[in-house]
């Protein structure tokens, strides 16, 4: 076989492979770049919809400060009743 026959069949098969390649690539980037703008969007989300740590702290605090009341409330009616019951 001569050299221009083996030139011709090695462009030949980069044509093919770049056929193949050029697509697959694309469509990666394609995928990739959807993906961005979904986790960009779901990101969004969640800065706007989800309570910051501060906020969660601030909630603690005010259930604990309920609790706490509560509680003491309980006890005062319990030892009221106990003292009524005794009497």
């Amino acid at each position: 076989m001569e050299i221009a026959s083996w030139v011709g069949i090695v462009v030949s098969l980069m044509g093919v492979a770049m056929a193949v390649i050029v697509p697959l690539i694309a469509h990666l980037y394609s995928v990739v770049h959807n993906t961005s703008n979904e986790l960009s969007k779901h990101q969004t989300h969640i800065a706007e919809n989800y309570s910051t740590k501060i906020e969660v702290e601030k909630l603690g605090y005010r259930i604990e400060r309920q609790m706490k009341d509560g509680f003491d409330n309980l006890k005062e009616l319990l030892s009221n009743r106990k003292n009524k019951d005794a009497a």
